[in-house]
């Protein structure tokens, strides 16, 4: 396995000379630590660098409309009480996302910044990272988390997040892999090392609302293990990415749901590092909001915060170092 490490010149000139300085004090060296990372050796030819004190742990979120985020913000105050809205809109300053949703509408401009409402399908929605971020921001100490979000609302895995694997590939595959590439450079530019822990994929709608829900098992296996493939680079070196998968509603529109969810639910049997979220089971609601006319198709505005939290709570138990 190629464990990767990051070069940085002038701390490796730092460390070289507190090397030297150790070593003319103690007329010995044992193993060197310094503040910027740990490295342990386990042959002269071939360094394995494994702890870094600048490691950052990173959380890619993908999907379509219920992880782009079409839930409307201002139900929240009813919902989940006048505290939690606000706090929700002041936002999480120690989880930091970065966002492009239907591609080219609302985004963070390639920057990352503090979770909060409104970083959903539209400025006045949001989506399951405000869930994620509420019971990340709880622990500490925590590694430091990153989310990186790329969303696209009415899209299918039969084709635009077909993976290569599959054949032709769809543009959202590409565009997430771009997107979380560049975001991850953008990390290593200051100075961090990135490492990517984990997929969380909330999808399957669209493909389940008509006649060719069974090609979904080949198409996502082939999508996770492409994936797994292109940002293996920033993999963790002694853990696959984790696979954390949001099963779709029992919306009337979705007449397949239940092959949709029968198949992310054996592959997650199949794979150790592949999670599956039963979202019926759990109870999430999508048939009160708005009031007047619901929106069946996104999840209300309490059941989107529970559905990060249940994205979190898998990441918490299983994935992310604390």
């Amino acid at each position: 396995m190629r464990v990767k490490f990051k070069f940085n010149f002038l701390r490796f000139v730092a460390i070289i000379a507190l090397f030297a300085a150790f070593c003319l004090n103690l007329a010995a060296c044992g193993n060197e630590k310094n503040g910027a990372e740990n490295a342990s050796t386990t042959s002269a030819s071939a360094p394995s660098y494994k702890v870094y004190s600048n490691e950052v742990q990173v959380v890619l979120l993908l999907g379509q409309s219920n992880m782009e985020g079409h839930t409307h913000s201002q139900y929240l105050i009813k919902t989940m009480g006048e505290e939690k809205a606000k706090k929700y809109a002041q936002g999480f300053g120690n989880v930091l996302m970065a966002y492009a949703n239907s591609v080219d509408g609302n985004t963070s401009g390639g920057q990352f910044v503090p979770v909060k409402t409104g970083q959903g399908y539209a400025v006045d929605r949001f989506g399951p990272e405000v869930g994620m971020a509420e019971a990340v921001s709880e622990i500490d100490p925590i590694k430091p988390v990153y989310f990186i979000k790329y969303a696209y609302g009415g899209t299918t895995l039969i084709n635009h997040w077909r993976s290569p694997s599959s054949g032709k590939t769809g543009t959202l595959y590409t565009g997430a892999v771009n997107y979380a590439l560049e975001e991850l450079k953008k990390l290593e530019d200051k100075d961090l090392y990135p490492v990517v822990k984990a997929i969380c994929w909330m999808q399957g709608e669209s493909d389940a609302s008509g006649n060719t829900g069974y090609e979904y098992e080949s198409l996502e296996r082939n999508f996770v293990a492409d994936l797994r493939n292109a940002l293996a680079y920033y993999k963790d070196a002694e853990k696959e990415i984790a696979f954390v998968d949001a099963g779709i509603s029992d919306c009337p529109a979705w007449t397949q749901f239940k092959t949709i969810n029968d198949i992310k639910k054996k592959l997650a049997d199949e794979d150790a590092n592949h999670y599956y979220i039963d979202t019926i089971a759990e109870g999430l609601k999508y048939n009160a909001e708005p009031p007047s006319q619901p929106d069946i198709y996104h999840y209300d505005s309490a059941s989107q915060i529970k559905l990060g939290k249940l994205f979190a709570n898998v990441l918490l138990s299983s994935v992310l170092e604390v």
